[in-house]
C-alpha cells in the first residue's frame, strides 16, 4: 500500500487536522483518492501505447507533452516500469511503501493530466470513470493538498542546480531522488523501488 499525507484506504477523516475540505460537502463524502489513483494509472497505458504508436524522432515532443515533469529522462521504458511499480504498491495490501520524488513526479503528471480530461468530459463520461462522483468535478488542488507531501520535483531546474546545500537543506530538498528527477536523470533500479515502511505510517489518534 502506498503511502500519502493521508491514508487513501479508508474514509475520509473531515475530523482531522491536516484535512482540508472543499465547499462542497457531498464531494467530500464521494471522493474516493483510492480509486481515482488506480483509474488514471490504469488508463495511462493508452497514451503510453499511443506514444509508443508514433515515430521515434517525435517521442521526446510526446513525452514531455504528456508528461512534463517526469517525461525529462526522456525515456518511455522508465514511465512504463514506474507505471507499474506504483500499481504494485497501490494494491498490495501485505506493507505500506513510501514513495520518492521519481514516483510522485510521474504520479503528478498522471492525475494531473486525467483530472483534466475528467473536468472537460460531459456528465456521462464523468460517470463512467469515477461513479462515485455522480459527476461532479475533481478538486485536484485540494487531492494534492491532502495526499501530496511536496511538490518539490516541480522546482525550476536551473533555480534547483544554483542553489548551495545549505540551502536545499533549508528549503526541504532532502529527498535523495531529487536532483535526479528534476534533472530528468534516469533512475537506478534501487532509485525506482519503494521503501517499505517499518512501522504503520499514520497516527492512530484523531
Amino acid at each position: 500500500m502506498l503511502v500519502f499525507k493521508n491514508n487513501i484506504y479508508e474514509p475520509f477523516n473531515l475530523n482531522k487536522s491536516n484535512v482540508i475540505v472543499t465547499p462542497n460537502a457531498d464531494y467530500n463524502e464521494r471522493f474516493d483518492p483510492h480509486h481515482f489513483i488506480q483509474v488514471a494509472l490504469s488508463e495511462d497505458k493508452e497514451i503510453m501505447s499511443f506514444i509508443l504508436r508514433q515515430p521515434r524522432p517525435y517521442w521526446r515532443e510526446d513525452l514531455l507533452q504528456f508528461y512534463p515533469y517526469s517525461g525529462k529522462t526522456n525515456s518511455i521504458n522508465y514511465l512504463e516500469q514506474i507505471c507499474q511499480i506504483l500499481e504494485n504498491g497501490l494494491e498490495n495490501s501485505s506493507k505500506w511503501q513510501y514513495m520518492n520524488s521519481y514516483h510522485y513526479s510521474f504520479l503528478y503528471d498522471v492525475l494531473a493530466r486525467f483530472t483534466f480530461n475528467y473536468n472537460h468530459d460531459n456528465d456521462s463520461e464523468r460517470i463512467n470513470s469515477l461513479p462515485e462522483l455522480e459527476a461532479h468535478p475533481i478538486h485536484f488542488e485540494n487531492f494534492l493538498s491532502n495526499y501530496f507531501f511536496e511538490l518539490n520535483f516541480m522546482t525550476d531546474q536551473d533555480h534547483f542546480n544554483s542553489l548551495p546545500h545549505e540551502q536545499k537543506q533549508f528549503l526541504g530538498y532532502d529527498d535523495l531522488n531529487l536532483f535526479g528527477a528534476i534533472n530528468g536523470l534516469i533512475p537506478t533500479r534501487e532509485e525506482m523501488a519503494l521503501k517499505e515502511s517499518e512501522d504503520y505510517p499514520y497516527s492512530i489518534y484523531v
